[in-house]
């Protein structure tokens, strides 16, 4: 059942998943161009086209609507993690193992079975090293705020 206490934990998962691979897409992006933006214009080449991750510089139509895809990806995301750790007290080795499942079924879905017009775009600017690093941390950030919030409620256990 979807109630406040789930959406609650798809908020949480939601806002760690995001910023934290939104920090890791702007650090990688520094590293790999010097500007922090080409990372995250290139996640609007699905309205854009595939020249937005050349965008050196923040603006609405690539900077705005990149953040707000990877948000939307992530709430999408979040949704089925929350789902799949389930509303009750899940173990340690279950939030774990579910938390590192994660992270190659999201690649799997981005990059095999989506249409290239809809993958993240980070391949656009990034390695695939690098691209392994921000779900990396789309995962810890995710696993940190369902973590935070499942801990403050009581609802996980060791």
């Amino acid at each position: 059942m979807i109630g406040p206490r789930f959406l609650t934990r798809v908020a949480a998962s939601s806002a760690g998943g995001a910023l934290m691979s939104s920090a890791a897409i702007l650090l990688l992006s520094v590293r790999r161009t010097g500007s922090p933006w080409p990372g995250l214009n290139s996640t609007s080449h699905w309205i854009t086209g595939d020249k937005a991750g050349e965008v050196r510089t923040a603006d609405f139509t690539h900077t705005v609507i990149g953040i707000a895809t990877n948000a939307g990806a992530t709430i999408f995301w979040s949704v089925l993690y929350e789902k799949t750790l389930g509303s009750g007290k899940p173990s340690s080795i279950r939030f774990l193992f579910v938390t590192t499942v994660l992270g190659p079924v999201a690649v799997f879905v981005d990059y095999v079975t989506t249409p290239k017009r809809f993958t993240p775009g980070w391949e656009f600017v990034f390695s695939k090293r690098d691209m392994t690093l921000i779900y990396i941390a789309l995962v810890t950030g995710m696993a940190t705020g369902t973590g935070f919030i499942r801990q403050k409620s009581g609802s996980c256990r060791n």
